[in-house]
Parts: structure tokens; C-alpha cells; sequence
């Protein structure tokens, strides 16, 4: 088996590129071998379907099949495909990007000094790129791009004319500022879950009130990050939040769904950790962005939505007590699951939402017959089952599970230590809920305000639940 590039980029190749692949090969313009056609015929029928399908030995026999192998020949033969190949893919490429297809008219046309011809690619340029609903990096870089290409057409003209360069300083400006703003917030995340991360924040605590005072934020994208940026620099003060969620409302219909989907996981992640520091308001606000996020496509990818994902949509509706979306979202969304996942993910979180109905015997069925080799699917189940145990009664089987999990944390490095504490908080505060006297109103209400202060803290619902007055 040869894993050559080339034999990856065939068998990464859509049905659609193979057949305009196979036009394109066939076109003197972009090839005049015969044999190279051959070998794509031979790769697309093995090397696509299989994992040890290309053998050049074999696909010499297709190729010559009356002629000794050559190795160093059929090298030469894989080489033009791979050129061909990738010479079709930037083709390809080139033509659905229409704007930067323009751009690149104009600036051959400006070269060529065909005024008309140059005068009708800007104007298509810039007509496709209004086009754009979002004044993402994509607008504001390929403005800056047709921008550059008209003063560089008007100098050639005349010196003694106004020039666009306050137009180009512009757009560059923006553009810059805004993946400035979103390399920041990629850095203040990555530091969250690698604590040695040393990153230099550069000319960012310059350019914030800059953008501020100069009135920026009317450019879509820039908004968007630059509030990301804030919340997540700056979390304690929610108005940051409030004009990012604004924004997002309206971020599904007029962005790429990638870009889209970073903003849903900023906004997603800063609400679930105020939920984790004791502000349960915030769980609708996470239920309203699932669903959105579910609804317009957002948070699915490629057809495949992350297990996390999915399991986190449904945590959401069962906070939220709204059982029955929990049960439609699961059967809806399980095809989007990663197949040899889909199973353990769908019983998984099946066995919660029985939980929450308080239908035990269903959930534990679920919980005791299957094995989870996730980390953090282990650790819900096992706080699952200490949940079903306390309210059956079942004290011993709840003690026992509760030192098991302690141990089980400890030797879990790869947790993170904020959710690594926040379990732990959960086992200290479970173990002197089991010598709480609970007839005590004065013994609730001290242990009801431990289970307040302390952050962070996975359970706390669940746990003041426990402690709860009846006669109230």
C-alpha cells in the first residue's frame, strides 16, 4: 500500500469533483496524457473505497497491462495527476470565491490598461461583495483588496486627482482590528484549559478604546468580536454579554455557519460558567441558544454535531424542566451523532432525562448495562446513580460511591481543574448532607447557605432540593 498525497486527496474527493475531475483531465489544456487519465480512472475505483486500495503495481497492470513494472515511470505518472489535481482544486476554488476572481480581473486588466474591461470587473467585484450580509474578515480584507486595485488604477491615470487611500486605510483598519480582536479571544480560551499558555495581548489594550471612541462598531463582525473579547476578558460585567447575544440573534441568517458556531460557543461557555459560580438565571439563556443553535443548523457540522454538544442540549432542556423537548431533541438530533458513538450517547442521555422524571428504575437499567469510556461520561453517570441512591435510601450504596468517585477524580489529570473542583465541592457537600439533620430548620438553612458560597459547584440545584423546606 503506497499512502501517498496523492492517493489522500482521491479519496478525500466529493462525487461531484470527480466528475469534473475527469472533464478536466480529459481537456488537452490541462492534460495531454493518456495514461494519466488511466491512473485517475484506477485510483477513483480503489484508492477512494478502500484503505489499502492503491498499489502502483496494480495500477500499473491497469495502466500497461503489457508492460513490465516500471517504478520510477509510474512515479512520474502519479506526479502529473498530482499536479493536475491540484491545479483543478485551486481552479475550483478560485471560481466559487467570485469576489477574489474580480479582484484578480481587475488587477490583470489594470495591468493591461483596458480601462472598460477594468471599470466592469470592479463593478462586479464590488457588487458581489455586497452581496455579503455579514462585514466579516472575508468583506472587510477582499474591500481593502478592490480598493487597492482602484488606486492603484487611478495613479497610473494621473498624480494630480484624488486617490482612495483613506478608503483602503479603512478597510484595512477594520479587517485588521477585528482578527486582532479574534485572536485575542482564541488566546484568553486557550489559556482557560492550558494555564502555562503565555500570550503577549500586544497593541489590544491600545486599540479597545480606540475602536470604542472612533465609532467602529458598526462593522457587524468587529462588534461581534470585540464584545467576545470583552466578555471573555472582562466576565463579571454582563452589558458585554448582553450586546453579543443582541448580535448573535441575527449572526445564523447573515454569517457562515463556522464562523457563526465560535460566536454560539463563546456565548455558550460564558453562560455556563456563570450557571457553575451560582447564577441559575443563566439556564435559560443557555436553553435559548441550544435550541437556536439546533434550529438554524449552527451547532451541526459536516451533518455531525459534537457528542458534548448534544449531551449539553439536553442538559439544558432538563434544567429548564422541559422534559419533552429534551425526548423529541434526541430522537430528532441522534442522527447527527458520530456513528460508532451514536448508541452509548443516545442511552446516556436518555437515562437523564428518566432521571429528571423521576422514572429511577428505567434510568439505573440504562446506567448499569452499559459501559462509558468518556471521562466526563463516567463522572455524570456515577453522579447520576449517587443521586438515584440518596433518594431510594440506598445509604451505603450512596457512601460507597461517593469515595469511589473521590478516587476516581484524583487519578483523573486530564480533567479540568475548575470541573475537577467543582466535582469535588459536590462530593463534600453530599457527604455531610448524609449526617444533616434534616427535621433541623436551623441545620437546613446553615447548610443551604454553605451550599450558596461555595463555587464552583456541579449539583447545586439537586442539592438544595435536599435541604428544601416542605412546610413552605
Amino acid at each position: 500500500m503506497q499512502k501517498s498525497v496523492l492517493a489522500e486527496i482521491v479519496k478525500s474527493l466529493q462525487k461531484k469533483e470527480i466528475r469534473e475531475l475527469n472533464k478536466w483531465l480529459q481537456s488537452p489544456a490541462h492534460n495531454q496524457r493518456k495514461d494519466v487519465v488511466r491512473l485517475f480512472e484506477f485510483m477513483v475505483k480503489n484508492t477512494a473505497s478502500t484503505e489499502d486500495g492503491f498499489i502502483k503495481e496494480k495500477a500499473w497492470k491497469y495502466i500497461f497491462p503489457r508492460e513490465p513494472f516500471d517504478d520510477a515511470y509510474m512515479r512520474q505518472v502519479m506526479y502529473f495527476l498530482l499536479k493536475a489535481v491540484e491545479e483543478y482544486l485551486v481552479f475550483a476554488e478560485s471560481m466559487d470565491d467570485r469576489v477574489r476572481m474580480q479582484v484578480a480581473l481587475s488587477r490583470i486588466y489594470r495591468q493591461r490598461k483596458l480601462d472598460k474591461a477594468y471599470r466592469q470587473a470592479q463593478r462586479i467585484g464590488r457588487e458581489h461583495l455586497e452581496d455579503q450580509p455579514l462585514r466579516n474578515g472575508y468583506y472587510l480584507l477582499n474591500r481593502f483588496f478592490l480598493e487597492q486595485e482602484e488606486y492603484e488604477h487611478k495613479l497610473s491615470i494621473t498624480q494630480n486627482d484624488s486617490v482612495n487611500l483613506q478608503e483602503m486605510a479603512d478597510a484595512l483598519e477594520v479587517w485588521f482590528l477585528s482578527e486582532r480582536l479574534a485572536l485575542g479571544n482564541a488566546m484568553l480560551a486557550h489559556r482557560k484549559v492550558y494555564q502555562k499558555a503565555n500570550y503577549n495581548d500586544g497593541l489590544l489594550p491600545q486599540a479597545l478604546p480606540y475602536i470604542t471612541e472612533k465609532g467602529l462598531l458598526d462593522a457587524s463582525t468587529l462588534a461581534l468580536n470585540y464584545y467576545s473579547y470583552m466578555l471573555s476578558s472582562h466576565p463579571d460585567e454582563e452589558t458585554y454579554y448582553d450586546h453579543f447575544e443582541a448580535l448573535l440573534e441575527e449572526a445564523p441568517s447573515k454569517a457562515p455557519k463556522s464562523e457563526v458556531r465560535n460566536y454560539y460557543l463563546t456565548a455558550l461557555n460564558y453562560c455556563i460558567g456563570k450557571i457553575n459560580r451560582g447564577r441559575p438565571e443563566f439556564t435559560q439563556r443557555v436553553f435559548a441558544l441550544y435550541k437556536s443553535g439546533f434550529n438554524t443548523g449552527v451547532l451541526i457540522e459536516n451533518d455531525d454535531t459534537f457528542r458534548y454538544t448534544f449531551g449539553n442540549a439536553v442538559g439544558a432542556a432538563l434544567r429548564n424542566r422541559d422534559y419533552e423537548w429534551a425526548e423529541q431533541f434526541i430522537e430528532k438530533y441522534q442522527q447527527h451523532l458520530e456513528e460508532r458513538h451514536r448508541d452509548s450517547v443516545v442511552k446516556f442521555n436518555l437515562s437523564r432525562v428518566y432521571f429528571e422524571k423521576k422514572d429511577y428504575d428505567k434510568a439505573q437499567r440504562l446506567l448499569a448495562y452499559f459501559e462509558y469510556d468518556d471521562l466526563l461520561f463516567n463522572i455524570i453517570a456515577k453522579t447520576m446513580l449517587l443521586k438515584i441512591y440518596f433518594e431510594l435510601d440506598e445509604y451505603d450504596a450512596f457512601e460507597s460511591l461517593l469515595d469511589s468517585l473521590r478516587i476516581y477524580l484524583q487519578r483523573k489529570e486530564a480533567l479540568d481543574p475548575a470541573r475537577k473542583t467543582a466535582y469535588k465541592n459536590m462530593i463534600s457537600l453530599m457527604k455531610k448532607l448524609l449526617s444533616l439533620k434534616i427535621h433541623s430548620r436551623a441545620e437546613r438553612e446553615k447548610f443551604r447557605a454553605l451550599i450558596m458560597e461555595t463555587n464552583p459547584l456541579m449539583e447545586r440545584d439537586w442539592l438544595l432540593e435536599q435541604v428544601k423546606d416542605t412546610n413552605s
